[in-house]
């Protein structure tokens, strides 16, 4: 697929002349079968992704063997866009697909807020709620498909209890490497991937707009260059940046800071290292806190 030419048009061409079926008629009567990846999960700077991709599964067979959607992490750029293309061509007439952006700013929250939410709980709410989206939009999803995050009976567990809850079943399935098995996690995985793509360039643009940002991770060069060679006054870092990685709190280390902050409830002002800072024990009030929006540098 890396080398391989992609047809976008004839691709498309071929699964909708053998689709005899409206969309609507489509989502009201057949049975739909979804997948679900994300992008974007080890990044230090920058949204982690989660899309979800589903198709009538009379049509699973024609729309997997002509498109081919692949893991996203196995082709180049070039060849997920002209798949997005393919999906976004296809979307509302044969399939559909939806994403949802968890911004570095949302995980920074959950994870330093009092009531702390891990990486996976938010992967794992994020992945139920795309499929209770679908489910409510009217589709009729009997079969689900998901690349797992931790143990993958504690996932399919709590995806079957957050069905019930709503009064629906499925048959739901959670495995390591579901973006290279199944082709609709796969189109979900280029879903995702292309989308997170899209925002690090805005975000580029916003922030270093005569530089690259690299691709977030850690280990990339050029991120790692942008983190140790910024400092923003008041927010250390933009928005875009996840505090809750280890990556930030090992250069804050390093820099020594210092701040000032104000506890709303006592309206005594305290100082103390940035390291301790994001360690403190939460009050009602330290939400705010933990999000820099009473800090001063």
């Amino acid at each position: 697929m890396k080398n391989k030419q992609i047809d976008t048009e004839e691709i498309v061409k071929q699964v909708l002349s053998n689709v005899s079926e409206s969309f609507e008629e489509l989502k009201q009567n057949f049975d739909w079968q979804l997948g679900i990846d994300e992008a974007g999960r080890g990044p230090v700077l920058g949204p982690m992704l989660y899309a979800s991709c589903y198709w009538p599964t009379k049509y699973h067979k024609l729309i997997s063997e002509t498109c081919k959607f692949v893991d996203s992490k196995q082709i180049n750029e070039a060849a997920r866009d002209k798949l997005f293309d393919v999906l976004t061509q296809l979307k509302g007439k044969v399939l559909t697909f939806e994403t949802r952006e968890l911004t570095a700013e949302y995980l920074s929250k959950n994870q330093l807020a009092h009531l702390t939410i891990n990486l996976n709980d938010i992967s794992h709410n994020t992945a139920a709620e795309l499929i209770q989206s679908a489910i409510q939009k009217g589709y009729k999803i009997t079969e689900i498909f998901v690349d797992t995050v931790g143990p993958k009976q504690t996932y399919k567990n709590f995806l079957q209890g957050k069905l019930q809850e709503i009064g629906k079943e499925a048959n739901i399935v959670v495995e390591e490497k579901a973006d290279s098995k199944y082709a609709n996690v796969s189109a979900a995985s280029i879903c995702a991937k292309v989308t997170r793509d899209y925002r690090i360039t805005l975000i580029q643009q916003e922030i270093l707009p005569n530089d690259s940002i690299g691709s977030g991770y850690p280990g990339d060069p050029k991120t790692k260059k942008y983190l140790e060679n910024t400092n923003i006054p008041f927010f250390v870092y933009p928005k875009y940046v996840r505090f809750s990685w280890q990556t930030i709190k090992t250069i804050i280390n390093d820099r020594d800071l210092n701040i000032d902050y104000k506890d709303e409830q006592e309206a005594a002002k305290q100082v103390q290292k940035l390291p301790d800072y994001f360690n403190v024990k939460a009050t009602k009030y330290s939400y705010r806190s933990l999000l820099f929006s009473n800090c001063i540098l």
